[in-house]
């Protein structure tokens, strides 16, 4: 699975999971953004999976990502 569709498909079973109807969501949103209605822990599930599948740890960079988009690039070796 390449990453946009991990990170899609993570962000979006955690939201239906919390009661969200989501069905999509912009890449450009903010990770902790509230429409999400994704909390620190599962902010933590995601990126220890992100790690698992990718070996890069999102938030031990310089500059943490912001977006879903600049987790996305920073996987991809693009941040």
């Amino acid at each position: 699975m390449n990453p946009e569709e991990l990170i899609t498909s993570l962000v979006l079973k955690i939201h239906k999971r919390n009661g969200g109807v989501l069905r999509d969501f912009s890449l450009d949103m903010r990770l902790m953004e509230s429409a999400l209605m994704i909390d620190s822990l599962d902010m933590a599930e995601i990126m220890v999976e992100v790690e698992r599948e990718f070996g890069i740890s999102p938030f031990d960079q310089l500059e943490p990502p912001r977006t879903w988009r600049e987790l996305i690039g920073l996987i991809e070796g693009r941040e």
